[in-house]
């Protein structure tokens, strides 16, 4: 039994003594010396005046440090020297004590204002180890000429709530002044003189605020809360402060300070109408029949569009004539809205065989983005007539495109499609022949033509068509990348002769919907491959529109079986070029391998809903149970193990005791030795 307590109290010893960063060597235990410098390494003085250095050094290691030799260097401007020894010496410092060197220092007269910059080496010796450490320092000395007068500056500007001001919406703008001068500032003024409508405009109090007095070397802090107009320009904006103030002597001073913030795209909040469900008759129609068109139309942008101008117009009333208002009026539609509308139209008895355009125009504004203009949304469909028994002696020969369509149906900007063309000899007794036909777009982007053919010119030839016959064409188009999301118009221009060789001339319309391909990139999912079971785990990803277009109503989430913090992002309208951060975090509740997914979601240009998933994997373990010491040993008769006991669990208990000690005094030790660094 007294063999075993010398143990325990043993190892209570040795864990006392141990200290933290200690090496062993042998049966011993053994930690270097470390110095550092906790005097000031900033110095301030005038043109031509001596300075004494009292540089104050600490031994923050377990063991002393011997033969010490600190060497400090003259700047290298030649205006800051030594006066004298340029070294100091020491025999040794104590681990826990403190030494003072002490250098003069001689400025230069004609020294003019600024930081000189001084070197200051301290070498030292550790016999045990037989190991020469050094510690290298910068002593910086300030010159600044004597001065009473004040100089008040802008050291800091704040915008809040972010950094980014959007239009529109309240923003507090905060400002710290400094007074560089030696002089205090009396009867501060502040004021924002460039406040306009069509920027930053006071939303509550005043345009100038008062301060009281800062003295030299003071700071003092005001700020302003401003409304940004819903016309702000994007991008940097740059605005004056006007200060005012007097002097120690009473005088008046004026100056001006600048301040910048930027503000964010309109576009990025703004509204965005499409149009959906378009719904109309795709075959062919007698005459004297009604066409009816129905759609929707939504909002899938941020803010409510206004003034809204629905039209659907028959572009050739020979044939389509209306039969409802071709104009219908909506007040507003907001985000998200949908709203449904329909036109009716009917052939005429006198329509001839033939395709009849209908353009439907949306035209709104929106109050965010272009108050004073108007935006446009435009889509051309077809309705195709079949007039029967036409007169078979006519002598005019007529050449139509009955249909027409795209392979892929939405032809995206930057890629191949397929048009299919069909070209129907309206003429029930006469043959067209020697037929040319030539493609042209009248809209160009920045890249030329927005639509080019692939392998073969926009010119084709069909040598005949005869009464009542249809010929198919299929031609590979290509669409430039820089090509808008909107409705193209495509021209097919005839030539074409009779059984006679009369020449003949048409021109047939073809709507080409192209679209932008939205596409989202994603970083790599990070997180830390093991977690614990209850505890939270952050799951974090950064992601970039990397297409042409927005991307709509966009939200980031956390999918899984599993409990989340902030699981849930809604970005809203993620433009194109645009980069954002997601940071949720999970809570597993058992241990095993667990499976789980970021979500984004979002809606493309054309209001189709499309999804990405980032999977990651996480090993969730048990939490390991924290040991549990009673704090009073249990009451045990005597007896054969009853002494041991006694002795046992209060020597663990002495253990835990002596364990939580060791560990906050490494914990003190590291905090000092910390803070010790900062004060450097």
């Amino acid at each position: 039994m007294k063999r075993l307590f010398s143990g325990l109290l043993a190892m209570i010893m040795i864990l006392i003594l141990l200290p933290v960063g200690s090496y062993a060597n042998g049966d011993q235990l053994y930690i270097e010396p470390k110095l550092i410098m906790v005097s000031p390494n900033t110095y301030t003085v005038e043109p031509g005046d001596d300075l004494r250095l009292d540089i104050e050094l600490y031994n923050s290691g377990e063991y002393e440090a011997e033969k010490i030799i600190a060497t400090l260097s003259s700047d290298r401007t030649g205006l800051v020297l030594i006066d004298g020894k340029s070294y100091q010496e020491e025999d040794y410092i104590e681990s826990g004590d403190k030494e003072t060197l002490k250098f003069d220092v001689e400025v230069n007269k004609n020294a003019p204002d600024g930081t000189y910059d001084m070197g200051l080496e301290v070498v030292y010796y550790d016999y045990y180890l037989n190991k020469e450490f050094t510690l290298d320092k910068t002593i910086h000395i300030r010159v600044i000429q004597e001065d009473t007068t004040p100089d008040l500056v802008l050291s800091r500007t704040d915008v809040m709530p972010s950094t980014t001001v959007n239009p529109g919406d309240p923003v507090v703008i905060g400002f710290e002044l400094l007074n560089k001068g030696e002089g205090p500032a009396r009867n501060i003024t502040i004021g924002l003189p460039e406040l306009s409508e069509d920027s930053l405009v006071l939303a509550n109090g005043l345009s100038i605020q008062r301060l009281p007095d800062i003295a030299g070397g003071r700071k003092g802090y005001v700020y302003f809360e401003l409304q940004a107009s819903n016309t702000i320009r994007p991008g940097n904006h740059e605005m004056m402060v006007q200060l005012t103030y007097r002097d120690g002597d009473n005088n008046p001073v004026e100056s001006q300070e600048y301040f910048s913030f930027q503000a964010s795209k309109n576009d990025e909040r703004a509204s965005k109408l499409v149009i959906e469900n378009l719904s109309y008759p795709t075959g062919a129609l007698g005459q004297n029949r009604e066409v009816k068109v129905t759609f929707d139309v939504r909002n899938q942008g941020q803010s409510p569009a206004r003034d809204i101008e629905i039209k659907a117009t028959s572009q050739d009333e020979s044939g389509l004539v209306p039969k409802s208002l071709g104009i219908t009026k909506t007040e507003e539609i907001q985000p998200g809205e949908v709203k449904s509308y329909q036109f009716l139209f009917v052939t005429t008895r006198t329509g001839t065989t033939r395709n009849y355009p209908i353009e439907i125009t949306v035209d709104y504004t929106d109050e965010l983005v272009h108050p004073a203009t108007r935006e446009t949304l435009t889509h051309i469909i077809g309705v195709f007539l079949n007039a029967p028994d036409e007169d078979a002696n006519q002598s005019t020969p007529k050449l139509i495109i009955d249909r027409y369509s795209f392979s892929p149906t939405l032809v995206s900007a930057g890629e191949e499609f397929q048009m299919n063309l069909s070209f129907y000899n309206t003429n029930n007794t006469k043959t067209v022949r020697n037929i040319k036909i030539y493609l042209t777009a009248d809209e160009e982007t920045e890249s030329g033509s927005v639509f080019t053919p692939v392998n073969s010119s926009n010119t084709f030839y069909i040598d005949s068509i005869p009464p009542k016959g249809k010929i198919e064409k299929t031609i590979s188009m290509y669409t430039v990348p820089d090509a808008k999301a909107k409705t193209y118009t495509l021209t097919a221009n005839f030539e074409y002769e009779d059984n006679l060789a009369n020449p003949y001339t048409a021109v047939e319309l073809i709507g080409v919907p192209v679209v932008q391909q939205s596409k989202l990139d994603t970083g790599e999912v990070g997180f830390f491959p093991e977690s614990y079971v209850g505890q939270s785990t952050p799951i974090s990803v950064e992601f970039y529109n990397t297409g042409k277009v927005p991307l709509y109503n966009m939200m980031v989430k956390l999918e899984g079986d599993f409990q989340t913090e902030n699981g849930q992002y809604y970005v809203g309208n993620f433009n194109s070029g645009s980069s954002d951060y997601f940071e949720g975090y999970v809570i597993p509740s058992e241990p095993g391998q667990l499976q789980g997914e970021v979500v984004f979601t979002f809606e493309d240009s054309t209001g189709q809903m499309k999804e990405e998933r980032k999977p990651f994997s996480l090993n969730v373990m048990d939490m390991e149970p924290l040991p549990d010491f009673p704090m009073e040993p249990p009451m045990e008769e005597p007896g054969p193990g009853g002494s041991l006991a006694r002795f046992i669990i209060p020597g663990l208990a002495i253990l835990a005791a002596v364990g939580g000690f060791v560990f906050y005094r490494r914990r003190k030790a590291k905090k000092f030795d910390e803070d010790l660094e900062i004060d450097e």
